[in-house]
């Protein structure tokens, strides 16, 4: 079995600090074997926003796989950064890659940046991914055939129905990717909704997503801040949602997503089981 802690949206300059705290003492208390953060340390890249990510992530448990979110872009008031290095400050504190890979014994995980600091539409917070990324992704996935196969990136694949927000663009090739490399895991964030679902990529394929709610902010949406523990045992996967209530955080509700007849089984077939737990 492997477990994973995924973790999204803390938001370090509109952060709780005890909420953060108990997230960090949770997350040892897990010990889980890898460690991913899909983006959005930071409320606007400031430096002392940065200071605090980095020294929040080096406290979770390593190996980690870390990307970046809109929001770890500089705002419009630094136009030099936000327009000619928009991710120099986010690679001070966490390195040049934007689009890490993680190789370990039974896991590959590629991570995918669909941030952008500006474009040629409204709404420069919505996620693109350009047809670079998309091809980076497809040829390490290629390079790799065995164990669970993980994509993450910062913006999600589906919306709550009351949400008119948008979703990753452009999601038709997103998808095909995942069909094409029959990826078994997708991760993002960015709603500060969890939303947990095994999401028809084509040619028969169902790829798992696993969207986390903000692990720390204050920017709410409608839930308490959260975060999903994931175990692999080869055709099963288990997702394990934490909520905050009170002073700390508590399993709140399972997700069991099987493999059966070559897929992971859709998220409304019988082979999926969901039992709330209380707090």
């Amino acid at each position: 079995m492997i477990r994973l802690l995924h973790l999204s949206d803390p938001h370090f300059g509109a952060a709780d600090p005890l909420v953060a705290d108990r997230f960090i003492e949770t997350a040892r208390s897990l010990a889980p074997d890898f460690t991913f953060v899909s983006g959005d340390l930071t409320m606007r890249a400031r430096r002392a926003e940065l200071r605090a990510a980095r020294a929040f992530v080096g406290k979770l448990p390593q190996p980690q796989l870390v990307i970046p979110g809109n929001h770890d872009i500089p705002a419009l008031n630094q136009p030099f950064d936000r327009f000619f290095r928009p991710f120099h400050r986010y690679r001070g504190s966490f390195g040049h890659e934007l689009e890490p890979e993680l190789r370990a014994r039974g896991i590959h995980a590629v991570g995918m940046n669909s941030n952008q600091a500006f474009g040629f539409h409204a709404n420069w917070s919505e996620g693109r991914l350009s047809r670079e990324t998309l091809a980076r992704a497809e040829e390490r996935l290629a390079a790799q055939e065995t164990g669970l196969r993980v994509l993450m990136l910062h913006h999600p694949l589906l919306g709550p129905p009351e949400h008119d927000r948008e979703v990753v663009k452009p999601l038709p090739e997103l998808l095909s990717l995942i069909a094409r490399q029959q990826v078994d895991l997708v991760l993002c964030g960015h709603f500060h909704r969890s939303h947990l679902a095994a999401l028809p990529a084509g040619a028969g394929w169902h790829t798992v997503v696993s969207q986390a709610a903000t692990v720390c902010s204050t920017r709410l949406q409608g839930e308490p801040q959260g975060f999903h523990v994931i175990e692999w045992s080869g055709d099963r996967l288990d997702i394990t949602r934490h909520r905050f209530a009170a002073t700390r955080f508590a399993e709140d509700a399972h997700f069991t997503f099987r493999r059966d007849a070559g897929t992971w089984q859709a998220a409304d077939r019988p082979t999926r089981d969901e039992s709330a737990r209380n707090p």
